[in-house]
């Protein structure tokens, strides 16, 4: 693959509140002449999630796109509505209000899910994935394996902080969290909201318990089995909606990266090596690497192995117009 074209300076950035599919999404945007990048953050995350790395991807040129989800930041929070049909609905209104053609996702975790429900959906509009440790396709016991991890970065959410630092000291004292930086530290401050008895996350329980139900799960494993028992069929049509995912269908170059490190407890991963694995041999024009972080520590920490995979990826990606 060719060499990454030389860096610049960060070009400017604005943030811009727009309306697509019903509701008001915040959108960060850092100019460039080169293509357009869209940045599709985590479950819990919001747009600054990817900052860190979008400004990296800016300084080679790129125009860069972050945006909250539906639910998150500062974007609207409708009490439903949530799941990936409506992301992508969102999606598809954010890349037309901006006139993107054939966009680059760049996604982490339940970002990718997105991405690749994009892609399979219109295959001919994208011009490349960059996947950072999501979009596997789970067993049954994975899936539980996987909300174990995630509860913990539910314990955040509806709690009425008394001040900033108090908040940071929860989150630094997380696990979950590798290594403290600077860039740590500005995102968990961007993502609190300030109210008349303190901070609060910016993402409302509420909104992750129906993210969750749209994948035929829930925050808690009582409600879980409650549901299954309640609406068998419903639940079992979401599990089976979000099992089935027709990779072959992707016609864009996808560089998949996975964190092999654990989050909380050994064999944890987000996305296990079978997935991974099985992710690789059915989409079509995939490569993929592995990267010795965590789950968190793949978008927060300084890697020169992923960064080098990044850059060396879209720098391959120059002067092809897509895969046929």
């Amino acid at each position: 693959m060719g060499q990454p074209t030389k860096k610049t300076k960060p070009q400017k950035y604005r943030e811009e509140v727009i309306t697509t599919n019903g509701i008001n999404i915040r959108v960060g945007l850092w100019h460039g002449t080169k293509q357009t990048i869209v940045c599709l953050h985590g479950l819990s995350g919001n747009l600054y999630s990817m900052k860190p790395l979008a400004e990296r991807l800016n300084r080679f040129g790129y125009r860069v796109l972050s945006y909250d989800l539906r639910g998150r930041g500062k974007s609207d929070k409708p009490k439903s509505g949530y799941g990936f049909k409506n992301h992508i609905k969102d999606l598809r209104g954010i890349i037309a209000h901006y006139k993107i053609k054939n966009p680059i996702f760049f996604a982490h975790s339940f970002g990718c899910m997105i991405a690749l429900r994009y892609a399979i959906a219109y295959p001919e509009l994208v011009k490349a994935m960059i996947l950072m440790d999501g979009g596997g396709l789970l067993s049954l016991l994975k899936r539980i394996q996987v909300l174990k991890v995630l509860k913990q970065s539910f314990e955040r959410l509806d709690i009425t902080y008394p001040s900033v630092s108090e908040y940071l000291k929860l989150i630094k004292n997380s696990p979950l969290v590798p290594h403290w930086s600077k860039e740590i530290e500005e995102y968990f401050r961007l993502e609190l909201d300030k109210k008349e008895d303190g901070f609060v996350c910016h993402m409302p329980g509420f909104v992750m318990e129906e993210e969750l139900k749209e994948m035929g799960g829930s925050m808690y494993f009582h409600k879980i089995f409650k549901n299954l028992i309640q609406n068998p069929k419903k639940v079992i049509s979401k599990v089976k909606e979000n099992k089935h995912l027709e990779f072959e269908k992707i016609e864009s170059p996808t560089l998949i990266l996975r964190a092999t490190e654990m989050n909380l407890f050994p064999n944890d991963d987000l996305l296990p090596k079978e997935s991974f694995e099985s992710m690789l041999n059915r989409i079509p024009y995939s490569i993929g690497k592995e990267i010795k972080t965590n789950h968190y520590g793949i978008l927060f920490d300084k890697l020169k192995d992923r960064d080098e995979s990044i850059e060396n990826f879209l720098s391959g990606l120059n002067g092809r117009k897509r895969f046929n």
